[in-house]
């Protein structure tokens, strides 16, 4: 009874928590499509508006150079010397003058003077990169012409620009189409010239196909002027409608929304309509450079436009990651539900092996702990047998030691003998006084012989006596640094000269309270470690022990070093590691450095550390206390 009501509680848990899940996973899958989708509108807004600008600005250089071009050529002296009021007009000279300018200035297609009832006197015409002049007879009357009657309404001087428009030779639009602005200046009595008006009509078609550079796939690009004709649109079939009659050709016509749109704001960012979205920015084509001397200048709108076709599929790719991000959800919460729903399942289960498995868990801790006593046992004895071997290496060491004063000793004892035999064999035939002062002499030097050897041994004895028991006591002496080095050298000199190694020991006589047994361990475990590892097998070398009270007098440094082959870098890390050896194949276990490690840390109170470069050799790095940690705490306890 009590499972099935865990199980009813379980389910009831479950719907809730997916119907939770549904609500979550949708609510986030929400926001991300809407945060997509204006990230994506923002990008697309930030290039209308960057294409837009583009536009403006080559727009407003265009006119800059209009402007600056007419004045160049209307303060120019030639010109005024042609056109001067007092003398007559000199049309060979300004013909001359308009070829010579219309040849430095790529974008003019025509330059001409009209006299102040707009009649055409002279005429300089660009067409297929040739240079015509016009003759007289081919002369046109331009006085009906818009841009004429407001360049010659215009004060002295002032420059005029006309519309964006096709322009017309002879009462006819020019095919193929020539987009022009036409830029005047009137000239008069002000400046001491002809009345009239300079015309430079300039070619816009290179700028519009620069323009029409900038769509792209997301972007189009349309130019539309202060009555809603296209001069730039996607579909080229609906340009020039002002131009050609096509009143249709209208952006009031084809997007009503967004031309109503222009007539109430001038300026507008990311505004939507029905064909798609759009920003534009409508202002007069000079911007800045509209000055005093330009009493004119066209209104453009510039209108970037995304179609619908894109939008919706900027929508889809948001929309995608959106039920992504869902479907995700849904699914590893279905997963997490089903994992719940098998861990309640379960929970029952558990309470029974739970018993079973607390068992089982004293058993192992039981198991492990013994296993832990054996380890320390083992331990114990791998220790004590290390010990052991090392004693015996210096019991070796002092035999060897031992037999060259011994050996001294016996001979000259033999050599006493037959003096002894020779002085009584003299004293049976005989004995002079010279057999006995060489007896005497003989005598005394074999008995200093016998007598030094004897010390040297005696010294001997007494160094691995003390070290022997240093080896064997565990608790803390006072002892002398110096000694136990020296005793522990004395065993191991025989090692150095077998091995070819020479030794230089620095060690002050510095007084300390600690365990010399382990000391002289560790020293013997680096030294001999040396004479196996850092050198090649009859080659030899030089391993150094420098040892010095530290700075702060409480410490002391120990440093064995070696001038051998160093140690690998890979080995380095965990040189202290049991059973780390690079000779294992000859009978090396690994477990030399850990003990001295352990000794070090545990026996000594201290620290070490090793500096190793390949080819240059090794160095060890002891510090420990002076005094030994136990022997300061009952210092300190009985003050």
């Amino acid at each position: 009874m009590n499972v099935n009501k865990l199980e009813q509680s379980a389910r009831r848990n479950i719907l809730v928590l997916f119907l939770f899940g549904l609500f979550i996973s949708g609510l986030l899958g929400g926001l991300l499509y809407q945060n997509d989708i204006n990230n994506r509108l923002d990008s697309v807004a930030v290039e209308q508006q960057r294409k837009i600008a583009q536009a403006e600005v080559l727009w407003g250089q265009k006119i800059g150079d209009i402007r600056n071009t007419i004045q160049i050529l209307f303060r120019s002296p030639a010109f005024t010397y042609a056109l001067a009021s007092d003398s007559p007009l000199n049309s060979d000279l300004i013909r001359r003058i308009f070829i010579s300018f219309v040849e430095s200035v790529d974008p003019l297609m025509q330059v001409r003077w009209l006299d102040e009832n707009g009649i055409e006197k002279v005429r300089v015409d660009v067409k297929d990169g040739n240079i015509i002049v016009a003759d007289n007879n081919v002369l046109q009357d331009k006085s009906s012409r818009y841009y004429v009657e407001q360049g010659l309404n215009a004060g002295d001087g002032r420059i005029y620009l006309s519309n964006v428009d096709l322009n017309v030779e002879n009462g006819v639009i020019e095919v193929p189409f020539r987009p022009t602005i036409r830029a005047t200046i009137k000239t008069g009595a002000t400046h001491g010239l002809h009345s009239g008006l300079l015309v430079l009509n300039y070619d816009v078609g290179g700028l519009l196909d620069v323009i029409r550079s900038f769509d792209s796939d997301r972007v189009n690009l349309q130019l539309i002027d202060t009555d809603g004709y296209w001069l730039k649109n996607v579909d080229h079939t609906l340009e020039w409608g002002r131009d050609l009659k096509e009143t249709t050709h209208n952006i009031a016509v084809h997007n009503p929304e967004v031309w109503s749109q222009i007539n109430k704001q001038k300026s507008l960012s990311r505004f939507n309509h029905p064909l798609g979205f759009a920003s534009y920015e409508c202002n007069n084509v000079t911007g800045n450079l509209l000055s005093e001397d330009i009493v004119r200048s066209p209104t453009l709108c510039f209108v970037a436009t995304t179609s619908v076709s894109v939008l919706n599929k900027l929508k889809i790719d948001a929309l995608i990651p959106s039920l992504a991000l869902c479907a995700t959800i849904v699914l590893f919460g279905i997963f997490i539900l089903r994992r719940e729903w098998d861990l309640k399942m379960q929970l029952i289960k558990l309470y029974r092996q739970q018993e079973k498995d607390k068992k089982k868990i004293e058993q192992s801790s039981e198991y492990n702990r013994n296993l832990l006593n054996q380890q320390q046992l083992l331990q114990h004895d791998l220790v004590e047998s290390r010990k052991l071997s090392a004693l015996g290496m210096m019991v070796a060491g002092v035999a060897h030691e031992l037999n060259t004063p011994i050996g001294t000793a016996i001979l000259a004892a033999s050599r006493l003998r037959a003096e002894h035999k020779r002085l009584t064999q003299a004293v049976e035939e005989g004995l002079s006084k010279s057999a006995l002062d060489q007896y005497l002499i003989s005598t005394e030097t074999g008995l200093e012989l016998v007598e030094n050897s004897q010390k040297k041994a005696a010294t001997l004895i007494r160094s691995f006596k003390r070290l022997a028991i240093d080896r064997v006591r565990e608790d803390v002496v006072s002892y002398r640094l110096d000694v136990v080095v020296g005793d522990l050298l004395a065993t191991l000199s025989p090692r150095f000269k077998e091995s070819q190694i020479e030794y230089d020991i620095q060690v002050d006589p510095i007084e300390m309270v600690g365990r010399p047994g382990s000391v002289s361990h560790v020293l013997q475990n680096l030294l001999v470690n040396a004479m196996q590892h850092a050198f090649k097998k009859e080659i030899g070398g030089k391993i150094s022990v420098k040892a010095q009270l530290c700075s702060n007098g409480r410490d002391v440094e120990i440093r064995v070093s070696d001038n051998g082959k160093g140690i690998a870098p890979e080995v380095l890390p965990n040189i202290f590691d049991p059973f780390v050896t690079t000779n294992r194949a000859e009978g090396n276990t690994g477990l030399g450095m850990h003990f001295v490690h352990q000794w070090v840390t545990n026996s000594l109170n201290g620290s070490i550390k090793v500096e190793s470069e390949l080819l240059k050799g090794t160095t060890f790095i002891i510090k420990m206390p002076k005094q030994c940690q136990q022997e300061r705490q009952a210092s300190d306890a009985s003050n």
